[in-house]
Order: C-alpha cells, then structure tokens, then sequence
C-alpha cells in the first residue's frame, strides 16, 4: 500500500487542479493565472514577487509573464517595496479583490465536488495527513 500513496497523492493533485482549471477557465483564466491569484491572497497582499514565485514552486522568471498579464487586466498592482526598492510588492486592485471573490466560490464548488462521499472526520484525517508529509518533505528539504 506504501508505494501507492504517493503515486495516488500525485494523481489526486493532479486532478483536483484538472478539475479548478475547467471551472477557472469558463471565467477566462488560465492555470498560471488562477494560481498566481490564489497563491497571493494566501500569502497577503504585499509579499514579493520572489516570494509568490517560491510558494508556487516555480522560478520568479516563469511567474512575470503571468503578473504581466494580471497587471493589464488590472487585477493587481505591483509597488515598490518600502524596505528594498529593487523588489516589487503584489497587490490586488478592486477589480482583482472582485475577481478574487468569483473565483474562491468557484474554487469551493470544486472543492465540495472532490471532497463528495468523505465525511468530515475522513476530511480531517486527510487534512492532518497532508500536513505530515508536507512538514516531512520541508524538513527533508533543509537537510539538503
């Protein structure tokens, strides 16, 4: 059964994501950009781009397309950071706090979908779950 968890880990992930991305794309947006929103409201408003890119998990050349992008729609702004003024700050416009509202209710329709069939104390044992592999991984990860 071990050999298996990771396997079904990485499928379920990967479907889950299949399944936000049909929904996300019926409003216009792209896996990129849906990610690079919900990624950014969870690490609030203000956090660099460097650091938005990091929590993705992807290199910070990679995500400035995708900002370019959310920038001409005028779904956020960038600002100079107070502390380094080579950094660039990531902040939501009304228009994209608007956006932002559309979507979690989309994302949690999806999310209500996946989860249907586990009670909620299978949901909190899967939750608890994930948190352990993921604290494992990061500490496996500094060890490096």
């Amino acid at each position: 059964m071990d050999q298996n968890i990771g396997w079904n880990l990485a499928r379920a992930a990967n479907n889950w994501r299949h399944v936000v991305d049909r929904h996300m794309s019926d409003i216009g947006f792209t896996q990129s950009k849906w990610i690079a929103m919900m990624h950014l409201n969870r690490l609030g408003q203000g956090c660099t781009q460097s650091d938005l890119a990091s929590n993705i998990g992807i290199e910070q050349p990679s995500l400035i397309r995708t900002l370019n992008q959310l920038e001409a729609s005028g779904f956020i702004e960038r600002r100079e950071s107070p502390n380094d003024a080579r950094c660039k700050t990531l902040w939501f416009t009304e228009e994209g706090q608007q956006q932002l509202n559309v979507m979690q209710s989309i994302a949690e329709q999806g999310r209500s979908e996946l989860l249907c069939g586990l009670s909620p104390e299978q949901r909190a044992l899967l939750d608890e779950a994930l948190l352990t592999i993921i604290a494992n991984a990061q500490q496996l990860s500094v060890k490096e």
